[in-house]
């Protein structure tokens, strides 16, 4: 994994997932990190594409390239609770800012 950025800039915040990354201790707290994703009307797709993106995000904060196999997996990932998907994009977010 390449770091893009230039020197001295901090790592981008992933830009789907509210402002927070966890650590979190709780579920409800990582529940809390994909409000905006429960928000939003089921069983109409939003939510696959709402953590797909938060997902994305994360990986392109974090400076991850990613492949058609690793997208798929993304979208295999974005089919479970927002807050799993949530908690999976505050790893990457996190790992990608040290």
């Amino acid at each position: 994994m390449k770091d893009r950025r230039p020197p001295d800039t901090p790592p981008a915040k992933a830009a789907s997932l509210d402002t927070r990354v966890g650590p979190f201790e709780t579920g409800r707290e990582a529940a809390a990190a994909a409000r905006h994703i429960y928000d939003l009307p089921p069983a109409t797709g939003a939510w696959g594409a709402a953590m797909r993106k938060m997902l994305e995000d994360a990986c392109a904060s974090a400076g991850v390239d990613l492949g058609a196999h690793d997208r798929a997996i993304l979208a295999w990932l974005a089919g479970w609770e927002p807050s799993t998907a949530a908690t999976i994009a505050g790893w990457i977010t996190r790992a990608g800012a040290r």
